[in-house]
C-alpha cells in the first residue's frame, strides 16, 4: 500500500481518494469521521498521517504548492543553509523571532498531530484538528515571511509578530499615564476575548481569539515591565 500512498501524493492528493486510502489503512473511526465531514479541508491531515504510518516521510519531505496540490521533492538543504541571512548580523529581529517561532509551531503540529490519534470523542477531534491546522497555516506564514525576506532582501510583514513588535515600540515612547491607560485597555480586551472563548458558540474562531489573547497578554507583560522600571 505504500506505493499507492506515493503515487497518490504525485498524482496531486485527491481528497476524496484519501479518505479511501485511510479507510484501507485502518485509521481510527473518529478520524475518518473528521475526514470524511470535509476532505479538502482536512486534506493535509490525510497527508501527514498516511505519510507518518507508511515512513514516507524518512527519506522525502512535502510541500504543498497551492490548497489542492501536494507533491515530492528530495531533501536537500537544513533549515539555516536554506535561510543563511539568519546568521547575519544585520538579521531583522522580527525574523530571528519567527525562526525560533517556527521550531515552536513545528512541535505543537507534531505533538497535535500525535494527539488527533487518541481522540475519544467526535468534538474532541475537531478540537485538536482545529488547532492542528492553526499550528500548520501559522508555519506557512512564517515560511512565508522567511522566503520573501530570502527573495527581495525586504521584510513582507504580514505576520502578525511584525504588528506585535511595532506595538512595543510604541510602548517605549509613552508616559506613565498612558502607559496605565493602555494597561487597562489591555486588561478589558483579555477579558473580552476570554469571555468570547468560554461561551464556546463560535469555535472556528477560537484560532483567530487564541492569536489576539496571546498578542494583548505578551503586550500586557511589556506594559507590566515598564511600569515597573518607573
Amino acid at each position: 500500500m505504500k506505493q499507492d500512498i506515493i503515487t497518490w501524493l504525485k498524482s496531486g492528493a485527491n481528497a476524496q481518494e484519501g479518505v479511501q486510502l485511510m479507510k484501507r489503512a485502518g485509521a481510527p473511526s473518529l478520524a475518518l469521521r473528521l475526514v470524511s465531514s470535509n476532505p479538502s479541508r482536512y486534506k493535509k491531515m490525510m497527508v501527514e498521517w498516511l505519510a507518518q504510518k507508511f515512513g514516507i516521510d524518512e527519506n522525502l519531505s512535502m510541500i504543498r504548492q497551492t490548497t489542492e496540490v501536494v507533491v515530492l521533492k528530495e531533501k536537500t538543504k537544513s533549515f539555516r543553509e536554506e535561510f543563511p541571512f539568519l546568521d547575519q548580523p544585520d538579521c531583522p529581529v522580527e525574523l530571528e523571532a519567527l525562526a525560533s517561532r517556527k521550531f515552536s509551531r513545528y512541535h505543537d503540529y507534531v505533538k497535535l498531530h500525535l494527539k488527533l490519534r487518541e481522540c475519544r470523542s467526535l468534538d474532541e477531534c475537531a478540537k485538536v484538528a482545529r488547532e492542528l491546522l492553526d499550528s500548520y497555516m501559522e508555519n506557512r506564514a512564517i515560511w512565508a515571511e522567511l522566503n520573501y525576506y530570502q527573495k527581495h532582501k525586504v521584510i513582507l510583514g504580514k505576520h502578525p509578530i511584525f504588528a506585535a513588535f511595532a506595538r512595543r515600540k510604541n510602548l517605549l515612547v509613552m508616559s506613565v499615564k498612558d502607559l496605565m491607560k493602555r494597561k487597562q485597555q489591555l486588561e478589558n480586551n483579555i477579558w473580552r476575548v476570554q469571555s468570547e472563548m468560554k461561551r464556546g458558540d463560535k469555535p472556528h474562531l477560537d484560532g483567530q481569539r487564541r492569536e489576539r489573547l496571546n498578542a494583548y497578554q505578551a503586550e500586557l507583560a511589556e506594559v507590566n515591565r515598564l511600569l515597573d522600571e518607573e
